[in-house]
């Protein structure tokens, strides 16, 4: 594949909208968080009841968040629609301005970024979607392990879906639909990227990003956020031959799905591990994996036989390149911004246990 690189005027020209959640400093108020907003950006930012928080405004504004627990200094910060360098300036004071009024954040918060799609054809969502599914490993690496898989259930994984079910979707709302069917959530909303965004907002929303204040940490996600956007727009994205990969249909919770993990280890599982795990005396592998919809293939070591999920056939050799470097290519990041996340990825990698950095 060329190298990609999405035109700056395109970019610039994308709509933008951002949610900062955080939580304000003991013995500050909502109105003391908008003040600094407000101070900083030479702007209003009124403080908005959380029942009319989605009404529309031409400034920033703050409100309350029922995720955060916390409704005395759990707050959401929401800009107006931005667009480009102006849209930026205000991004950067925004977060100067939390940063100095001293809010924090902890595995509850997030940073959502919406980005404009009105007018984008049912392909480009598909693409979209192909693209988050295909590369989701990668960008998992650069996030928190809170914000990994489907850890948190404010933001699922897009794994789920198969890619039979994205084929055959015929509006927005049913490739949204398919997605959260196949993860179980509650709510469309609920995943990584949310397409249930575009019948409200006429926006993709991508929802995997851990709270942060830092303006360098808002910036790159924004970036990479556009270029996601854009890149769904080609047509010329090698995705290969899609076909659906094994799911672990068990309902979560249960020694089922627990067994079915096993399963979709690349190391797989022996029935005697499954019974010292679960402290059975004995197992039929067979029926547990048809408990978690898998169907098994086995392969005899010494006089032990491992069991593992039955994976599709692979791709076809024209497939993506499934690296950061991979990532960078198909999206067009800069240098730095590819150096930025590898850096956070190793970062990442060597606090595998902290719920933020």
């Amino acid at each position: 594949m060329t190298a990609y690189a999405p035109a700056a005027d395109a970019l610039n020209a994308l709509t933008l909208g951002l949610e900062f959640e955080c939580y304000l400093p003991t013995g500050t108020s909502m109105s003391a968080g908008a003040a600094a907003v407000s101070s900083r950006l030479a702007a209003p930012c009124p403080v908005i009841p959380y029942h009319d928080a989605h009404r529309a405004l031409t400034t920033w504004k703050v409100t309350t968040d029922g995720s955060l627990g916390d409704y005395q200094r759990g707050a959401e910060f929401v800009s107006p629609i931005l667009s480009g360098t102006e849209g930026d300036r205000q991004i950067k004071k925004v977060c100067d301005a939390l940063t100095d009024l001293g809010a924090t954040v902890n595995k509850d918060c997030g940073l959502h970024v919406h980005v404009g799609a009105a007018g984008q054809p049912l392909d480009f969502f598909k693409n979209l979607v192909r693209l988050y599914q295909a590369f989701e490993k990668i960008i998992d690496g650069f996030m928190p392990v809170s914000r990994r898989n489907s850890t948190n259930t404010f933001c699922r994984s897009l794994a789920s879906v198969s890619a039979t079910a994205i084929t055959n979707a015929t509006s927005v709302n049913g490739l949204a639909e398919a997605i959260r069917s196949a993860s179980r959530a509650g709510e469309q909303r609920y995943h990584k990227l949310n397409l249930a965004a575009f019948n409200r907002h006429r926006t993709v929303e991508f929802r995997q990003h851990s709270g942060t204040t830092d303006a360098t940490k808002t910036a790159m996600w924004v970036s990479v956020c556009r270029k996601m956007v854009e890149a769904a727009k080609r047509t010329d994205l090698p995705f290969g031959s899609l076909v659906d990969q094994p799911m672990n249909r068990a309902r979560r919770g249960t020694k089922a799905h627990r067994i079915g993990e096993m399963l979709l280890r690349a190391e797989g599982v022996t029935g005697r591990e499954i019974m010292a795990e679960m402290n059975w005396p004995s197992v039929s592998v067979p029926a547990q994996a048809r408990a978690a919809g898998l169907r098994v293939v086995t392969q005899r070591m010494g006089r032990e036989v491992r069991y593992f999920a039955e994976r599709a056939q692979a791709q076809t050799p024209t497939t993506l390149d499934i690296s950061i470097d991979g990532f960078a290519k198909v999206l067009g990041l800069t240098d730095a911004e590819r150096d930025y996340l590898t850096e956070r990825t190793a970062n990442l990698s060597n606090t595998a246990h902290a719920w933020a950095a």
